[in-house]
């Protein structure tokens, strides 16, 4: 069996804002960064095998506050959240008017989430996985795995924690989402 511990990373300016982050960089609050340091009091209670990071800084600053700066960390790009494209830096409100014609859908989300979770069983088989990452991608990576709708799966909250078991072989397999336009994560 293979568990994950999917983590989302701590409060940014960006959120409190209620901006669309996307690859944007984002920058932890105070908050976040006390966030960071009670994941971490979480997570360092927990044998793991790898440790995983989004490449985007939100996340490596979390994961760096929560595990140390000489933790070993495996950088994913495709932990990366959803891509908003031409909606990125604005507000979700304003965003929701707009079109979402350059944002990456929630099918290629999906999608995405479905080749990372196969890299990770093929890669990781067996071990315990430790992936701070973002909200919406986690969503959908556990929607993924639990073949379920992402509109089914709970938003999450900032620095917090969600476990997955998964026993090999795994029938990977999602369906379409009904959520259109700009979600919070």
């Amino acid at each position: 069996m293979t568990t994950i511990y999917l983590c989302r990373h701590g409060e940014t300016i960006e959120n409190t804002q209620r901006i669309l982050q996307g690859h944007l960089p984002g920058h932890l609050t105070e908050n976040g960064i006390e966030q960071a340091k009670a994941l971490g009091t979480k997570l360092k209670q927990i044998h793991y095998d790898i440790l995983i990071c989004s490449d985007l800084q939100r996340c490596i600053d979390t994961t760096r506050i929560a595990m140390g700066d000489n933790a070993d960390i495996t950088i994913e790009p495709m932990l990366r959240e959803r891509d908003w494209g031409n909606l990125s830096g604005m507000t979700i409100d304003f965003a929701r008017t707009q079109s979402l014609s350059t944002a990456e859908s929630i099918e290629e989300l999906l999608m995405r989430a479905e080749r990372l979770l196969t890299k990770w069983l093929q890669l990781y088989n067996d071990k315990t996985i430790i992936a701070i990452g973002h909200g919406l991608t986690n969503r959908a990576i556990i929607a993924v795995s639990l073949g379920i709708d992402i509109g089914q799966v709970e938003k999450m909250s900032n620095a917090e924690v969600r476990r997955l078991e998964i026993t090999s072989p795994l029938k990977l397999r999602y369906t379409s989402a009904a959520e259109s336009g700009a979600t919070e994560n």
